[in-house]
């Protein structure tokens, strides 16, 4: 039986049942890259501070932080906006097919060189990350060749259905009803050998390159698929236009497909040795057991050849980052005003995060946004750890003499302690620095 091939009645009780099914009209589980506003549920002291209006500092001292995290790609922004970015770099993600180009060339125009460990004076440069989101796994498969489009997303929405095609429950009936206008499966054997050679071409002109945004979403949902508009019970009623009509279907990617799309981008980081910008949404667990699988796998290559940010803290709990860093040696995390601060416990996994594993990021789309999220990230981080904040009043730096300072103390045998105070800006840039291999 083909599902799309239904009598008017059908479609009618197939309409109750996707009413019945329906979570939700919003997209609360799978933000879209509209720049979301803020809820922090910390005590006031703690709070994210307001980054659409706090004061930034000199530039000078912003040359000194990069973006960890952000998408400047999703936008058809021009030369002169990363000319106007007053942060020293910026990790732009990809996340699909279609945008592994547009990184790659924003990139080449802008290159981060290794071992250039000076501020840029013109602009952000470019760390580009290649890799491919966990929100789109579902369109990947890993059979050759693909299989139909009914097998492809029975396999994935119901992982436990013995069956090439849907079960005859609610949720098959729909997912029956969408399937022509789902896209049909890729096979992803090719595009890991095109991310592969996107790694390998980056690295050997000499630049800064991360494997991102990859990762596990337990939460995100697969999108209703806007030419299917219409078969939406609310289609008559809704105004919403374009990107606005962001409604999702009750679908999930199966975690065991998720994990392996990302395996296999991990290996791909280890064979060239560069590090990943990860994201963890609702799956704190199968985030951590993959990791630690890819350590015991490679070992040394894993553990001394790559490093990984949790992207925004991943909504890992203090304990759980414990526990991680306990286990992991190389994983850091970026904390975020607009994800990180959505958790309740954000501040205490702020204090949580060591101090050496701390980056920084916004997650934005809008490079205009960038340098004021990232600040306001900086700002609460230097207010949830104690730490100072740099000002006009500071003079300037470089990241040598940090790093010298840093040796002369080991070399000393200061205890934590006993050093001088903490500050922000420099700390934050050193830990990058470290992350990225571009010092010992």
């Amino acid at each position: 039986m083909r599902f799309w091939y239904l009598t008017k009645a059908t479609r009618l009780s197939t309409h109750k049942a996707i009413r019945s099914l329906r979570m939700s009209s919003s997209s609360q589980n799978q933000p879209s890259r509209q720049t979301p506003t803020p809820t922090p549920t910390q005590t006031p002291d703690h709070d994210p501070p307001n980054w659409m209006t706090l004061k930034l500092p000199p530039a000078h001292i912003l040359s000194h932080l990069t973006d960890a995290h952000c998408h400047p790609t999703d936008l058809d922004q021009p030369a002169s906006a990363y000319d106007a970015t007053s942060l020293g770099a910026v990790a732009a993600m990809a996340t699909e097919p279609e945008n592994q180009p547009k990184v790659r060339s924003v990139a080449l125009a802008r290159p981060w060189k290794k071992g250039d460990t000076k501020p840029s004076s013109s602009g952000s440069r470019i760390i580009a990350c290649f890799g491919y989101h966990p929100w789109f796994s579902h369109r990947y498969t890993l059979q050759s060749p693909p299989p139909s489009k009914e097998e492809h997303y029975t396999s994935l929405f119901f992982p436990q259905h013995d069956s090439s095609t849907p079960p005859p429950t609610k949720k098959g009936q729909l997912l029956g009803l969408l399937l022509p206008f789902l896209p049909d499966p890729i096979e992803f054997g090719p595009l890991i050998s095109q991310l592969s050679s996107d790694i390998r071409d980056s690295v050997s002109a000499g630049n800064l390159t991360m494997l991102g945004e990859v990762g596990l979403d337990g939460g995100a949902r697969l999108r209703w698929p806007t030419s299917a508009r219409h078969l939406h019970p609310d289609a008559e009623t809704d105004d919403r236009e374009g990107d606005n009509w962001n409604v999702l279907t009750p679908f999930k990617t199966s975690m065991a497909h998720q994990i392996a799309i990302l395996e296999r981008q991990f290996e791909v980081a280890i064979q060239h040795g560069v590090n990943v910008s990860l994201h963890s949404v609702a799956a704190a667990g199968p985030t951590f057991d993959t990791l630690v699988k890819m350590r015991d796998r490679h070992r040394n290559r894993f553990t001394n050849r790559i490093n990984v940010d949790i992207h925004s803290g991943g909504g890992f709990s203090p304990d759980h980052w414990k526990q991680t860093e306990r286990n992991l040696l190389n994983v850091y995390a970026s904390p975020s005003i607009f994800v990180t601060s959505r958790s309740s416990h954000a501040a205490e996994l702020i204090r949580t995060i060591s101090k050496d594993r701390m980056l920084v990021e916004s997650d934005s789309h809008d490079l205009t946004l960038c340098t004021r999220a990232v600040w306001g990230a900086t700002e609460w981080i230097a207010r949830c750890r104690g730490w100072k904040l740099e000002d006009e009043n500071t003079p300037a730096w470089t990241l040598d003499e940090v790093i010298a300072k840093e040796e002369q103390e080991e070399q000393e045998g200061a205890r934590t302690e006993e050093r001088d105070e903490v500050w922000a800006v420099r700390t934050l840039e050193r830990n990058f620095a470290r992350f990225m291999n571009m010092a010992e």
